[in-house]
């Protein structure tokens, strides 16, 4: 499996099933050294197109969060819909989404 290829759904609902408001987060992680550290920086407002066979869901970023060191526990870090996550230089970052 080529982990650059792609990023992939960590854990969570299926996107399309999701519901932030009842603890029902969908979950995707991209390594940083494969480009995807932008999930951690997507710019607040941004409009995100998520292409899977059950449908296309959009999703807006509404806030970030930068967690110290890499790999650390993320209890409690997965909000909203859709949150995103990957590391960022030492750390981990995550942007947190609501569909659209």
């Amino acid at each position: 499996m080529d982990a650059c290829r792609d990023a992939v759904q960590w854990t969570g609902h299926d996107l399309g099933t999701e519901d932030g408001y009842a603890l029902r987060t969908a979950v995707v992680v991209g390594h940083d050294y494969c480009g995807f550290e932008r999930f951690a920086e997507l710019p607040v407002g941004t409009v995100v197109t998520a292409m899977t066979p059950r449908g296309t869901f959009e999703y807006r970023v509404y806030a970030h969060y930068v967690s110290p060191g890499r790999g650390t526990p993320s209890q409690g870090l997965y909000w909203g819909d859709l949150t995103l996550q990957s590391c960022v230089g030492p750390n981990t970052g995550f942007s947190y989404l609501m569909r659209v």
